[in-house]
């Protein structure tokens, strides 16, 4: 007995299709957010380091 492959359409297909952009888009954003703040901790390292090679040569300048 052969079962015919059972393709969902209409409704159904536009629940899938909503969760699967649900699902997508949060991922989406997450991933966005993750390496959106891990660029600012360099960056901001990157600036702490560079205030304080300023701050060292500032008492060598007077």
């Amino acid at each position: 007995m052969i079962v015919p492959l059972q393709i969902p359409g209409g409704p159904e297909l536009l629940v899938v299709l909503l969760i699967l952009l649900l699902v997508g888009g949060a991922l989406a954003a997450v991933v966005y957010l993750v390496v959106r703040l891990s660029g600012r901790r360099d960056r901001l390292d990157e600036l702490e380091a560079r205030v304080d090679a300023l701050e060292e040569e500032r008492p060598t300048q007077r």
